[in-house]
């Protein structure tokens, strides 16, 4: 009998006994017994729902029954029915609750009669034998349920307490059994979860009816079962890889077991045997526990984690009173045993799980003292032990502070529930003994956690949490005023975010609730809501997000008022609304919308939304230079508290505007918040379209709901058709991915549609479908799979495509098997997709059994007879397939057909591969085939398939699996070739001979093209190659993850049987360890995974210990070290780390990881092994080094490794010292990947500023890895023993690595010192490093010191380094002094950062200035005397921040020798001087540096400083150059940050406080010295680079004109010379600096024209366009664009230029290309250009170029109507697409993907059309109405037209209308009829009469240059040459606009135009495609 599962209904099979089924169903039931038949009912139904309906009645009737007189037979007989029901049904089942239920409802003596029956019912279940694991779990849940609230149960289990007790015990001695065989990781896991079910139900049973248990075991059994139970829990906790939670269920049973046999005397045992402490003289065990195994030695065998379980369970469940019950030496198991005996753990268990069970001892720990001090009888002894200043939470404190930044999350969760525990056992303690109400230690941990913890720690926010709730928040921000800004400001980090929130909100919610009176509201307002708004307009759009996600709804819950505030901070109705503020007013609407507080049908103004905000403002949000700003306000127009409500049409409207230019964004997350937007504004249309639908019954039609559902339908089509022309060629991939997602969700959501609503597949035609077919072609899959999921969608419709756009199932098969034999790599994927189309069509199995005449293009006549005979000779594959169920006669026979012949095909390239495998790498490469085998096969459910069709598949798989081992074969010359890049193997390329006399198959002249090929490409070879063995290696290891496999000795019929997995297998493990090409065994490595999850759950039990072995195999392969073995010792050992990470990774993390454990700990032998001095290096330490180092960087494995790194991080240490170089070069990689995985990613490229995100804490990292360090220290002490010694060079292979990783360790504040593991004890090892002679080493003990000194130690570590430095220069040792004068100064950095708390009146530190001879001429070392100056400077910084009377003699004598010894450097012309002496360069830096500073601050005369800047800049050496030029720019910087604050006097104030006045004259003049440096004799590249910048940065250059400058040369001749440098210059960092400074010099050089200037001109335009292309760096580009922001009014202004219109339309013209590049940058420069053209406001960069060509248009077309349109048409006709077409696979030129051509045509084609319309109005031809309807672009403003000439220009107008509607029709992506897309017409009408001709010329020559407008109709065209159809789609749509514009001016000048038609044949072959047809 089976339990039932918990969904399906009530099955009388699987619940009753055979007898009661007998009862039920006996026939000829006698009428009154009504409840039999009610059973009947009940069994019948099979409806879960309904059966709970009629159980209901049944235990009713039950009832009533009962009551009755004569029924007791039918009632006992129901309840016996019901009692099976329940006890049978699964523990999750509704009927078990319900029947729970009941019984507990039922009057007390039907109870008795249920409880009497049910007690019978278990004791038969647990009386009788448990044959095997199922029935054993099954009656364990039974059990367990029947204590799950439900006292009944409970009363009855303790009736039979002894019989069920004795079952669980053999239940779990059966279980333990069956774990010690030979299982299967599943098999092994489900045993270990049955193992914890029976514990759990043991530990439940001894706690509710274990009371009365010895009561029922009067013959005293129960010792004797709990023996066999000890026993088993004993070798659970023994075990290491037995489930956490089953060690300590156990561990809580045991304690349990004792307390039920022992009674009080069980503490006395524990303490006894558990903790070796004496329980008193009194005390021995009983002789039945000595029989058990639980004795001290057995338990001293347990791991650390397992004596963790143990105690935790005896912690849960002592009793108070024996928790607190003395041992003979007067010690308790809470307050003086369990807590050290935890906290000593620490140090023996690294692991992951060591530590998290830790983390729960000490939680459990805390609690039970908790419960402790709520006892009525707690002494005031123990709780004041238990305040928080008591020696044992202090413990609990320091263990908190060592784990909560731990990388594992839920250690650091339960570090944080600790420290609530133990701050609630503190306030507990305090309450007991009546503390006052100021709690000292709440506060000082607050202040300590305000204070000193860095806010980038993660445990600080959960800690701050805890303290809010426990003191007030006003307490808190006293410490800290500006509490919610410094949490604010992290939220820019992704780590700590969420942390950051969750106090944040219990911080303002604490504090709402301090300030309840009303009053107060508006003080939490400003502390905490204003904060929010201003990070929400801040520039950090990270934080933005964070907050937008995280605390701004938090906010909002907090009431109504908090909306209002937020909404007249950010919107004053007296004001304009800044973009920051319109951003963040939406973003609060947005949300507080979601969470319904807008009232959205309150009757408001039609120019409002939703009561509140203006619809304006939100259209200005839609178009938001902000992504995240124009999401939220499309968000708040989608998103709806109630999807019902209609759309209004002003909300369709804004939804069109922002959908049509915000298709292109770059951003990924952008498109993803969109489409899920999308995806909600579809369901809410569905559903409010769907409510209007209801409403529109015959009877009752309101024309009100027919016009909402018209704009309904209007929308949804101009969206369906707006997506489907977005899929034109050339569109942006991120239009195409966002059209094609859409209309993903729109097939899947609105189908099907409502009942007179929105009919989608009304919408559908033929060029839609060829759309959609092009897309396939697509370069980007995942827009492959969305249209091909559409086009499955358009299938299941009946839109075929032999139907709509006739293309027939043979041309698809043709263009398929052509591309599946294509070599080049992106067609194979296009084919998989076609072949995968054509398996959509309508029988299609037809079709492919009668293919052959096709087939004869790509397979020969043999081939052709084979697949004759396969479908009708022996096989019979028709036959078979006629026989298949119709369900299945489409999709599975067909793709059997489809796959034997991909598989004939590929046999045909084989044989050529064979032949020679260079022909098939140039013509037929196989992997296009495969790609195409393993995308059709993986289509197919492969376990679903029926028995009938396992049969049909197996002699394709095994021919499949045939020919991939065949292929795999053939491509190994190259890829296991041991130089395989770019290498063509003399095996690869037989005798071309050969290939000419093999059946004549290739000719002779194709042949040699082939060898040519391969030759001169070599890439093709490799690509061929490795993709084989990619694609074989996927397709493999999926077929072995997704086939059935066929079990030996049962009749399951699979796909695969064992010996091909095996096979299978082979071929991994030789790819993984032969294969030399990287791109091949990583590859393999993916297929590998796949075979390796399906094989360690295999239950096949030679499968399941295949990965075992092969671990076994290698392992013993790299011991052994045999130079036969094919293992490769380079290329870091190959494949061979793949195949042991595949293999370790893989494993079942349940099983407790054993074969990971084990390959690691003999990894580590291998790798700690000692190398012997002579001989060859051992190729085992090398591959155990680099496997290690791969197991390391598996992320798969996460917190698995932790327990071994230390050991490697030994091992890639004493790496170092290896004799060999292979060895020492992979110990070099191994350290990288340990200091990674230890401290984690490296965050900054800089060495020397090391992010804390990638350090640890002293105490943390050796807490976390103790066994470190002795080692570390004895390294360090090893390699610092003779470093001193300068007789010979003492470098020590280990000091490096040792020095590296304590330069990531730092201080903590709230750690405090640990005297076991002492940090000073390196602090001598690492002085002692300063002697080094190497450079390199002093540097690194420098940085090294840091972290190991305390503060209390600073004084004493820096005078004892003081001391070392002699006070005369004869004793110097330079080396030893440069050394210390580096740790000085990493004295000094710490000092700086703690300056609180350090005695700096102690002598050691004043004693430097003994010292300042080093700073002298006495000092010959550059090195030293560098150090130096930079110790005497800080060390002024470290005196000044305490200055004291006793000091300033100090302070001024440091000032006066530095000042000394830097004049005698200027003097002494030392900045000219050449010399090779080490350190020198480096020393005029610093020396410079420190001269510059001096002359800002204290010269008092201008000329003085003059000179000294001009001998700096006039330095030999360009360091020097650099240095001055770095800080000129660094001050014009700040004074230009300066001047943007909002103060007036900033920048005077600046000016003041840093230099002196003679010092900012000065810098002012130096305008003449650095121009002439620029122009004329700066050479080195970094300081022309420098001088430019810092030029452009002038502050005189913004101030004043360039001819109040009074300058040797005048802006022309400067000009010139910059236009020489740039064309001279071949560095283009160059060009872009001295471009960028050009801006400066055009407003005076325009207005000082002269006819000379054109030249200079002409040659400037030059330059410029030349900076403008696509192939430019950035900067170049952003140089172009600032030279015409800056000069806008001048070069782009009508009225303002004096360069003549063909040179301002040049400029206009870089102006529109520079807004189609990518970067972002370059685009923000040109929005501003606008906005200084006049241009309200910036919008997103889609719409910018629209506006750009607007405002053209608007500032020209008036003045110059002919020049400005002919400007527009010339950017269509000289524009030309990028041709993507190269010979070579992977060379490609730059690509804009940003650009898109139609887009910009459609624009221009816009104002085009403006400008003619405009000019037409002007010259009388055109009379338009006022637009009302929509459908003009202007309307006529001339009122003066006499009638007859109104009555003529009506009718002209009339028909030029009709033209411009029929273009305005093809202008999809732009056109949106419902906007006012043109404002202002009066300044577009031109003032004279616009002479069209110039412009009809040039469409004319260039329509008669282009080839006629259509492309041939050649249907395989678009997926064969796709790159030429798309470039003839673009050209046809070019020609047919420009056609359109030039017979609509043809109409209008009635002037002659060539308006010849296409001739037929060319109308016919007009390719049927949306995008041309539009």
């Amino acid at each position: 009998m089976t339990m039932l599962q918990s969904k399906e209904h009530l099955s009388y099979h699987e619940l009753l006994t055979d007898k009661l089924v007998k009862v039920i169903f006996k026939d000829g039931q006698e009428k009154e017994k009504r409840l039999l038949r009610k059973f009947q009912e009940l069994f019948g139904l099979k409806d879960i729902k309904q059966q709970i309906v009629c159980l209901k009645e049944i235990c009713k009737e039950v009832q009533e029954c009962h009551r009755g007189v004569n029924n007791e037979l039918e009632r006992d007989l129901s309840l016996e029915i019901l009692i099976n029901i329940y006890l049978n049904c699964t523990p999750k089942n509704t009927v078990k609750r319900l029947l729970a239920s009941n019984f507990q409802n039922f009057s007390d003596d039907l109870k008795a009669l249920v409880s009497q029956q049910m007690v019978q019912e278990v004791t038969l279940k647990v009386m009788s034998e448990v044959k095997d694991t199922e029935t054993g779990q099954r009656t364990i849940n039974m059990i367990y349920c029947l204590m799950e609230n439900f006292a009944l149960g409970e009363q009855c289990l303790t009736q039979v307490f002894f019989p069920v007790f004795q079952f669980l015990s053999r239940a779990l001695e059966l279980f333990m059994v069956a774990k010690r065989s030979d299982l299967s990781p599943v098999e092994d896991n489900e045993v270990m979860h049955h193992c914890l079910a029976c514990v759990q139900a043991l530990s439940k049973l001894l706690q509710r009816c274990g009371g009365g248990g010895i009561d029922f075991d009067p013959q005293g059994h129960i010792p004797s079962v709990s023996m066999t139970i000890i026993n088993n829990i004993i070798l659970i906790l023994k075990s290491e890889n037995f489930l956490l939670d089953c060690k300590t269920s156990g561990s809580m049973c045991l304690t349990l077991l004792l307390k039920l046999n022992l009674g009080p005397k069980a503490t006395d045992l524990i303490l006894e045997i558990i903790f070796s402490e004496s329980a008193g003289k009194d005390f021995c065990s009983p002789a039945w526990i000595k029989q058990t195994s639980l004795t001290r030695d057995e338990l001293s065998q347990l791991s650390p984690t397992s004596c963790l379980c143990l105690w935790c369970g005896i912690l849960a469940q002592l009793d108070v009173s024996d928790l607190l019950q003395h041992s003979e030496n007067q010690k308790s198991l809470l307050l003086d045993i369990m807590l050290d005996r935890v906290l000593a753990m620490e140090s023996r268990g690294s692991d992951a799980t060591g530590k998290l069970q830790m983390a729960r001892a000490v939680l459990m720990w805390t609690n039970r003292a908790r419960a402790c001090l709520q006892w009525n009888c707690c002494e005031v002894r123990v709780c004041r032990e238990l305040t928080g200043t008591g020696h044992l939470l202090q413990k609990v404190l320091k263990f908190i502070w060592t784990i909560w930044e731990d990388s594992t999350d839920v250690i650091r969760f339960t570090a944080k529930d600790i420290f609530e525990s133990v701050i609630k056992v503190h306030k507990a303690s305090v309450a007991v003994l009546g503390s006052g109400t100021d709690d000292r230690f709440l506060l000082d941990l607050a202040r300590s956690l305000l204070s000193e913890v860095s806010w980038t720690s993660k445990g600080k926010y959960g800690t701050l949490r805890i303290l809010a709730e426990n003191m007030k928040v006003s307490s808190l921000l006293q410490f800290n005023p500006d509490l919610a800004m410094d949490i604010l400001n992290n939220l820019k980090e992704q780590t700590v975010a969420c942390y950051a929130s969750d106090l944040y909100d219990k911080l303002l919610s604490q504090h709402l609730k301090e300030l309840s009176i009303a009053d107060k509201r508006e003080k939490w307002q400003k502390i905490w809501v204003w904060p929010v708004l201003r990070c929400m307009m801040g520039i950090s759009t990270q934080q933005r997000t964070y907050v937008i996600e995280y605390i701004l709804p938090k906010l909002l819950k907090t009431g109504k008022d908090t909306l209002g505030y937020m909404i007249s901070s950010l919107c004053d109705s007296n004001q304009s609304v800044s973009d920051e503020q319109l951003g963040a007013l939406i973003m609060c609407l947005r949300r507080a919308r979601v969470m319904g507080l807008l009232d959205n049908t309150v009757a408001t103004a039609p120019d409002h939304l939703y009561g509140v905000v203006n619809t304006e403002l939100v259209k200005q949000a839609l178009s938001h230079t902000d992504d995240q700003a124009r999401l939220d306000a499309f968000a708040l127009l989608c998103e709806n508290h109630k999807t019902s409500e209609p759309i209004s049409q002003s909300e369709f409207r804004l939804i069109k505007y922002f959908i049509q230019w915000n298709m292109k964004n770059q951003s990924p997350s952008f498109r993803q918040h969109m489409i899920a937007h999308i995806k909600k504004l579809f369901l809410r249309f569905k559903e409010s379209e769907g409510a209007l639908c209801r409403k529109m019954v015959p009877k009752n039609k309101f024309p009100e709901v027919t016009t909402a559902l018209s704009i309904y339908k209007a929308f949804g089509s101009w969206l369906f058709h707006f997506l489907l022309h977005s899929l034109y060629p050339g569109s942006a991939f991120a239009r195409r991915t966002t059209a094609l997602s859409i209309l993903s969700l729109l097939v899947h959501i609105l189908n099907p549609g409502n009942n007179r609503g929105f009919d989608l597949w009304e919408e559908w035609q033929g060029c839609h479908i060829q759309t959609l077919m092009e897309c396939l072609t697509d370069t980007f899959e995942d827009n492959k799979i969305e249209a091909y999921i559409v086009l499955k969608h358009c299938f299941s419709q009946g839109l075929h495509l032999k139907k709509m756009i006739n293309l027939s199932e043979v041309e698809v098969l043709d263009i398929g098997l052509a591309l599946a034999g294509s070599n080049r790599p992106q067609d194979c994927t296009t084919g998989a997709y076609l072949l995968r189309v054509l398996l959509l069509q309508p029988n299609i199995q037809d079709y492919l059994v009668g293919a052959q005449e096709i087939l004869t293009n790509f397979l020969t006549p043999s081939t052709i007879a084979h697949w004759e005979d396969l479908l009708n000779g022996t096989q019979s594959l028709t036959g078979a397939l006629q026989m298949l169920p119709l369900s299945n006669h489409n999709s599975s026979g067909g793709t059997i057909l489809l796959l034997w012949i991909l598989l004939l095909y590929l046999k045909e390239q084989m044989q050529v591969a064979k032949t020679g495998l260079f022909i098939a790498a140039a013509t037929k490469p196989m992997y296009p085939t495969l790609h195409c085998i393993r995308y059709i096969l993986f289509d197919i459910n492969l376990k679903k398939l029926p028995t009938e069709e396992m049969l049909l598949w197996q002699p394709l798989m095994e021919e499949l699996l045939h020919c991939c081992l065949a292929i795999s074969d053939i491509v190994s010359p190259v890829v296991q070739n041991s130089s395989p890049e770019g290498n063509v193997p003399e095996e690869a390329i037989k005798g071309v001979e050969s290939i000419f006399t093999s059946e004549g198959k290739v000719s002779a002249s194709e042949a040699e093209r082939c060898v040519e090929t391969i030759t001169l490409m070599p890439e093709y070879l490799i690509v061929c190659c490795w993709r084989n063995v990619k694609e074989v290696s996927l397709l493999l290891g999926q077929l072995t993850f997704e086939a059935p496999i066929t079990a030996p000795l049962t009749s399951d019929i699979g796909l695969l049987t064992v010996k091909q997995n095996e096979i299978i297998g082979e071929y991994f493990k030789k790819q993984l360890m032969e294969s030399i090409h990287r791109g091949a065994f990583e590859l393999a490595c993916a297929g590998f995974v796949k075979q390796c999850e399906m094989l360690w759950r295999c239950n096949i039990k030679s499968l399941h210990k295949l990965p075992k072995l092969w671990l076994e195999q290698v392992m013993d392969d790299i011991r052994n070290d045999d130079e036969n073995n094919k293992l490769c010792a380079t290329r870091r050992s190959a494949g061979l780390p793949f195949f042991v990470q595949t293999l370790v990774s893989s494993e079942p993390p349940s099983t407790g990881r054993p074969c990971f454990k084990w390959t690691m700990t003999e990894l580590l032998q291998l790798a700690l092994k000692e190398d012997l001095v002579s001989g060859t290096p051992s190729n085992s330490k090398v591959h155990a080094l680099n496997i290690l180092r791969a197991l390391y960087k598996d992320s798969r494995l996460g917190e698995v490794v932790t327990p071994f790194v230390a050991d490697g991080l030994r091992a890639s240490i004493l790496g170092f010292q290896s004799p060999f170089w292979a060895v020492r070069n992979s110990s070099t990689l191994l350290l990288s990947t340990m200091i990674t995985r230890i401290f984690g990613v490296k965050r900054s490229k800089d060495e020397s500023t090391m992010s804390k995100k990638n350090c640890q804490t002293g105490r943390q990292f050796f807490h976390q890895y103790p066994s470190l360090y002795p080692f570390l220290l004895n390294q360090l002490e090893l390699a610092t023993q003779n470093i001193s010694d300068t007789s010979q060079l003492h470098l020590h292979p280990g000091l490096y690595p040792v020095l590296m990783i304590l330069g990531r360790l730092f201080q903590s504040p709230l750690e405090g010192a640990d005297t076991s593991l002492n940090l000073a004890a390196f602090i001598p090892h690492i002085i002692r490093c300063s002697s080094s002679p190497v450079l390199k080493t002093r540097i690194m003990a420098a940085k090294a010191l840091q972290p190991l000194v305390q503060k209390g130690q600073l004084n004493s570590v820096m005078a004892e380094l003081l001391d070392i430095i002699p006070s005369i220069p004869v004793l110097a040792k330079h080396s030893h002094v440069h050394g210390v004068l580096l740790q000085i100064l990493s004295m000094i950095d710490v000092m700086l950062t703690m300056a609180e708390g350090i005695n700096y009146e102690e002598p050691g530190l004043l004693t430097w200035t003994e010292k300042m001879w080093l700073v002298t001429k006495q000092n010959p070392c550059y090195l030293t005397k560098q150090a130096a100056f930079e110790v005497s400077e800080k060390m002024l910084c470290v005196l000044g921040q305490s200055w004291s009377v006793q000091k300033s003699p100090i302070i001024g004598e440091i000032k006066t020798k530095m000042e000394k010894a830097l004049d005698e450097e200027f003097q002494s012309g030392v900045y000219n001087k050449q010399t090779w002496e080490p350190g020198f360069v480096e020393y005029l830096t610093v020396i410079a540096k420190l001269e510059l500073q001096h002359m800002l601050h204290n010269c008092k005369t201008s000329d003085a400083i003059t000179t000294k800047f001009e001998v700096l800049l006039d330095s030999k050496l360009y360091e020097v150059r650099l240095v001055v030029l770095d800080m000129l720019m660094s001050l014009f910087t700040e004074i230009k940050k300066c001047k943007e604050l909002p103060s007036p006097h900033m920048e005077r104030s600046f000016t003041m406080t840093t230099m002196s006045s003679a010092a900012w004259d000065c810098v002012m003049s130096l305008l003449p010295c650095l121009l002439e440096m620029a122009l004329y004799r700066e050479q080195h590249f970094e300081c022309q680079v420098k001088v430019f910048k810092v030029l452009d940065l002038h502050p005189l250059l913004e101030k004043k004109d360039w001819k109040d400058l009074c300058l040797r040369n005048s802006s022309a001749e400067i000009l010139q010379h910059c236009l020489f440098l740039i064309q001279s210059s071949r560095r283009e960092e160059v060009k872009a600096v001295v471009t960028k400074f050009i801006r400066w010099l055009m407003q005076d050089f325009l207005e000082h024209w002269t006819d000379e200037c054109l030249v200079t001109v002409d040659a400037l335009i030059a330059v410029l366009k030349d900076g403008v292309r696509t192939e430019k760096i950035t900067d170049l580009q952003l140089s172009v664009a600032m030279v015409i922001k800056h000069n806008a009014i001048y070069l782009l202004r009508d009225s303002h230029t004096t360069l003549g219109t063909k040179r301002m339309m040049e400029f206009w013209e870089m102006l529109t290309s520079l807004q189609q590049e990518d970067d972002p940058e370059v685009r923000e420069i040109i929005t501003m250009t606008l906005r200084i053209l006049g241009n309200a406001r910036a919008v997103q960069p889609s719409l910018t170029l629209d506006y750009l060509v607007r405002t053209f248009v608007e500032l020209h077309s008036r003045t110059k109507g002919a020049n400005c349109l002919l400007t527009l048409i010339s950017w269509i006709v000289d524009n030309e697409s990028s041709n993507e077409g190269s010979e070579r696979l992977f060379d490609k030129s730059e690509m804009n993907v940003f650009r898109e051509d139609v887009l910009f045509y459609q624009i221009l084609v816009k104002y085009c059309l403006v400008v003619i319309q405009s000019a037409s109005i002007k010259q009388g031809n055109l009379a338009v109405s006022p637009d009302n309807t929509g459908k003009s672009i202007v309307a006529s403003s001339d009122h003066s037209m006499k009638n007859s000439q109104k009555s003529e220009a009506v009718s002209s107008g009339q028909n030029t209308n009709s033209n411009i509607e029929g273009i305005l029709t093809r202008l999809q992506l732009v056109a949106n009829r419902e906007e006012k897309d043109f404002v202002n017409y009066d300044k577009m009408v031109p003032q004279e009469k616009v002479d069209f001709a110039m412009v009809l010329e040039l469409i004319r020559a260039f329509l008669l240059k282009e080839s006629p407008c259509s492309v041939v109709y050649e249907k395989g065209t678009p997926f064969l040459k796709t790159s030429v159809f798309q470039e003839g789609l673009l050209n046809q749509y070019k020609i047919g606009m420009l056609r359109s514009i030039y017979n609509l001016l043809g109409d209008l000048t009635g002037l002659p135009t060539s308006k010849e038609k296409p001739q037929s044949g060319t109308e016919k072959n007009t390719y049927p495609n949306c995008f041309v047809l539009c």
